[in-house]
């Protein structure tokens, strides 16, 4: 081996970058990219759970009491300790009204303290036979495990908290002076594993990555190959091709989901409780959507190492933005708004709505639409650019 001529291939490989710009800036920015992304979004904490409180507590007034003479209201103690970065509170003065937001899927919970809750908390404490111990009831939106643990992780340590500060004047210990936790469920279960949350979350990711692959690398290989040319010069219409691939490409999107779905339910027994049927229609949407953008994208490679570069550009945002892996309230506020505009997440969101919550279309008709919008959008940009390249 000579090493002059091993210098000359290693110069002609960096010259390749001199005269490919974008290439360049890739290889140099989206390490940084990629980094920052992952530094802001991995591993948060949740922030912002919507809960609903239902405060009916009726408290003790002062003199009342031998054992708390300046009177007690332990509800709005309790409240006043939440967490309120991890949880976003809304009052509510209805059960029922709260109870029913958790179950349209505006609040992940609703904490409800009942009207004799003070009354019974001082009862467990008087050493009385047969009393019932103070219960909050948390009735729970637990169709995703990590935030379902989250209200109940802030809602006990604000009654750790609200206990410390009213243990001294009791003189007793929090032990001897319980508070109970009743939780209870809308959706899910305290059975429900991330398997199951996460599970419709890879399979619409794994139907957009696939789809926007093979597609972007597809059409520039065609491109190159000349075949692309001569579609456009043949009989057939710019979007009868695009359709075309489109089905193609969603029949294939339907077999992988088919393939994972199985795979998760023999080897992890994952819980769906809606229609499959709908569930796979969603994905078909995805696929289209994502058909579309690939070949949108192909458009402005000139060669494979150029189509190579968009597949990251789409791929991380997606996997950080869209409530794949952890759940969007775990992303700093600043960059939620940007999950808004990414298709995935509408296609996490429905896939989950539908197998763990077992919504219909009349539930998840705003997912479905935005799919459909953008599954046209991309379609029909495809036809314009084919007919304008020929």
């Amino acid at each position: 081996m000579r090493l002059r001529r091993t210098l000359a291939f290693s110069r002609r490989a960096l010259l390749q970058f001199r005269h490919d710009r974008r290439t360049l800036a890739f290889v140099l920015i989206m390490p940084l990219l990629m980094i920052l992304i992952f530094g802001y979004t991995f591993g948060g904490d949740v922030k912002n759970v919507s809960v609903e409180i239902v405060n009916q507590d009726a408290g003790i007034q002062e003199g009342s009491s031998p054992l708390l003479p300046q009177g007690l209201h332990l509800g709005e103690m309790v409240i006043k300790n939440l967490d309120e970065q991890a949880l976003s509170l809304h009052e509510n003065t209805n059960v029922t009204n709260a109870r029913q937001t958790v179950h349209d899927g505006h609040a992940w919970a609703a904490v409800i303290f009942p009207a004799n809750f003070t009354q019974e908390f001082l009862s467990s404490i008087s050493s009385q036979q047969g009393t019932i111990p103070a219960k909050i009831e948390i009735y729970l939106d637990a169709s995703n495990p990590t935030i379902s643990a989250e209200v109940i992780k802030a809602v006990t340590q604000s009654i750790q908290a609200t206990l410390k500060e009213i243990t001294a004047d009791l003189n007793k210990t929090q032990v001897e002076i319980p508070i109970t936790i009743d939780p209870s469920y809308e959706y899910g279960g305290s059975e429900t594993r991330f398997i199951d949350y996460f599970a419709p979350g890879v399979i619409s990711f794994a139907i957009m990555m696939v789809t926007t692959m093979i597609t972007i690398i597809l059409f520039v290989n065609e491109r190159r190959n000349g075949t692309l040319q001569r579609l456009l010069v043949s009989p057939a219409s710019e979007s009868e091709i695009v359709v075309g691939y489109a089905l193609a490409f969603a029949v294939i999107g339907m077999c992988q989901s088919i393939v994972v779905l199985v795979a998760a339910i023999l080897l992890f027994n994952i819980t769906i409780v809606g229609d499959i049927l709908l569930a796979l229609i969603v994905i078909l949407l995805l696929a289209f959507g994502h058909q579309g953008l690939g070949i949108l994208l192909s458009a402005g490679a000139k060669n494979e190492m150029q189509a190579v570069q968009f597949i990251p550009l789409i791929i991380f945002p997606s996997i950080l933005l869209a409530g794949l892996f952890w759940p969007i309230e775990s992303i700093p506020s600043y960059l939620q708004p940007l999950s808004y505009i990414i298709p995935l997440r509408y296609g996490i969101d429905a896939e989950r709505s539908i197998m763990l919550r077992g919504w219909g279309i009349g539930e998840i008709w705003v997912d479905i639409l935005v799919l459909i919008l953008f599954a046209l959008l991309t379609l029909s940009a495809s036809v314009v650019l084919l007919k304008k390249k020929n």
